[in-house]
């Protein structure tokens, strides 16, 4: 998926210099590499429709964007230092003006697939496009005026200063031709069959089963290793699992069931599996007025119970298979990389610790609950009265319900005002791990007094429509976060209300002191810490105190990957770059594998 920001470049006010050693253009790799056959996302169905600005087209959904339309920098979004910053379509960047200026500089004698020149016009070109709110998917930062062209260097103009918006300007926007961009302006979801862009890839062909990518005869970085990228549509998590073990699929981005079981340890030499912690999974309330009939969770207290009834150790190790860990701490924060930013008092440091491997649901009680933080008092304090059935032990503070709470005996029910506490959890029956996780949380939080029900998607296509734009679809969804080095990715896309494109838009939540906190964090050197720790800290304070979402897992990288046909991958002992087959990593590694001899 598209995320992550990096602490270790994003304070720079001069000339950042970004030329890896490893970089393509240095190194032109041999050709004649067999088909890679790679899928990042299970469920989608596919349309023929390349547009990489359109979050709905088969190019966004699959994460193929980056092999055709390349971004201006590679940062590796799990290195937050120099190392992990590469030279792409831009050789360097400089803020100027105390940051809310960023001259970029850009490659020069680069083509397009069809031959003709890329240069500064088209940089400044896909700019001006994301002056169109509706166009801009990828979280580029208000821009106060168009892009200004000096020979080689264009200047990018934003209202504020952006330290922290790095990745979404040089890494997670993808380069357009002007001709293109300009319509793209016009109609940000114009469908595009024939792609075209600077990238190592360019389509081969279509079909609604399998697009095929061919090598980029005109690619500034030499020739590609790969004959063919392939693309296939994989219905379900253990199809790609199926596939993997037959040869037919060479890199999956999901989790696939019993990975090293039912992959790795069949040929340990070739099939291998390295899921590395990238972001904050969390549960999604829709509170929009037409949010399909859910009652309570309008409420903080309820979201706040909700969060703590949910007994994370099994989310992790029932439905994650252990591959992901569960969350710990409230602020949504990802732990332990972000711990330095967790207020020093220690409040917030693993309030949703559950103690026991997989403690009973109906009981579990956090380790390190602030006072009146367990379910019980969140909800009497909020005004609920307590199922009839419900006991509580205040000597062992732990609160258990006699029944369960499915809407067919309101006397194992929580009930406020004639209503009693009712939602779904709506995910995609494709992503086993998550519909394991929901009918999970369903059966927690039913024996806890609360009436939670699943919801299934078919895929990943009608469930991304609904969330994003059809609030009376849906009330719950568990979905993973935007990750990060630093907690600015995430919190601007929980939080920020101004931005049409961020979680708190599609679920109807504001907060003017979150929306306030995200500016300061803008403008804000991140040397400075003194200043940025306490701008965090709120921010923090606003997820545990509202939670417009409930921290649930530490989300993984998903990256399954067979070395029979190449070798070169990110791993454990070489991770140069966040290893899924996702946007906007690809072309970086598509372009350091080796055909294997």
């Amino acid at each position: 998926m598209n995320r992550r920001f990096f602490k270790g470049m994003l304070g720079a006010a001069t000339v950042a210099l970004v030329v890896s050693s490893c970089q393509s253009g240095n190194t032109p790799p041999a050709a004649g590499g067999k088909p890679l056959i790679a899928e990042g996302t299970t469920g989608v169905t596919f349309s023929e429709d390349f547009n990489p600005y359109d979050q709905n087209s088969v190019a966004a959904a699959m994460n193929t964007r980056s092999m055709v339309n390349e971004p201006l920098i590679e940062f590796d979004q799990l290195d937050a230092t120099a190392a992990g910053t590469h030279a792409w379509l831009a050789t360097a960047y400089a803020f100027q003006n105390s940051g809310k200026d960023l001259k970029v500089t850009i490659r020069q004698n680069v083509k397009f697939s069809d031959g003709s020149t890329f240069g500064p016009a088209d940089v400044a070109a896909t700019f001006k496009m994301l002056q169109n709110p509706k166009a801009n998917t990828r979280g580029v930062p208000e821009q106060a005026s168009d892009a200004t062209i000096n020979g080689n260097d264009v200047t990018l103009h934003f209202k504020s200063a952006q330290y922290t918006g790095l990745f979404n300007i040089l890494s997670n926007t993808f380069m357009l031709k002007a001709s293109m961009a300009n319509q793209i302006a016009t109609d940000p979801t114009m469908t595009i069959k024939v792609p075209l862009g600077t990238g190592p890839m360019m389509l081969a062909s279509y079909s609604s089963s399998l697009i095929k990518f061919k090598p980029n005869p005109n690619y500034w970085g030499g020739t590609p290793p790969e004959s063919e990228v392939d693309i296939p549509s994989i219905a379900t998590n253990a199809a790609a699992s199926d596939a993997l073990v037959s040869g037919q699929l060479d890199w999956a981005g999901n989790d696939i069931p019993n990975v090293y079981a039912n992959f790795v340890n069949l040929n340990p030499l070739t099939n291998h599996a390295w899921f590395a912690a990238g972001s904050t999974v969390t549960l999604w309330f829709n509170l929009n007025p037409g949010n399909g009939g859910a009652t309570g969770i309008s409420e903080s207290a309820v979201r706040k119970a909700v969060s703590y009834g949910v007994d994370r150790n099994a989310l992790a190790l029932l439905g994650e298979s252990g591959y992901e860990n569960p969350a710990t701490s409230s602020s949504g924060l990802i732990l332990p990389n972000q711990n330095a930013f967790l207020p020093s008092d220690g409040s917030l440091k693993g309030d949703l610790s559950i103690s026991g491997s997989v403690p009973d649901a109906a009981t579990a009680k956090a380790v390190n609950l602030p006072a009146g933080m367990d379910v019980y008092d969140i909800l009497k304090t909020g005004g609920w009265t307590p199922p009839v059935t419900s006991h509580y032990d205040s000597s062992g503070g732990i609160y258990k319900s006699g029944g369960n709470c499915d809407g067919s005996n309101r006397a194992n029910c929580w009930t406020k005002g004639g209503q009693i506490i009712a939602f779904s959890v709506y995910d995609p029956v494709p992503f086993s791990d998550y519909w394991e996780n929901a009918a999970l949380m369903s059966q927690e939080l039913q024996a806890l007094g609360m009436n939670v029900t699943t919801k299934p998607a078919q895929g990943y296509s009608d469930w991304n429509t609904n969330i994003t734009s059809n609030a009376s679809a849906w009330q719950t969804a568990i979905h993973w976060g935007n990750g990060g080095s630093i907690p600015y990715i995430q919190y601007q896309n929980w939080f920020d209300s101004k931005d049409v494109n961020s979680v708190a838009h599609f679920q109807g939540w504001s907060n003017a002191d979150a929306d306030a906190a995200l500016r300061k964090y803008e403008s804000t050197d991140p040397s400075d810490t003194a200043s940025l720790y306490p701008v965090v800290q709120q921010l923090g304070k606003i997820m545990s105190t509202e939670v417009p979402d409930a921290p649930l897992l530490y989300g993984a990288d998903w990256n399954v990957f067979s070395s029979a046909k190449y070798t070169g991958w990110p791993n454990q002992s070489h991770p140069y770059m966040n290893p899924s087959p996702s946007d906007p990593q690809m072309p970086y590694i598509l372009m350091q594998l080796k055909p294997a001899s």
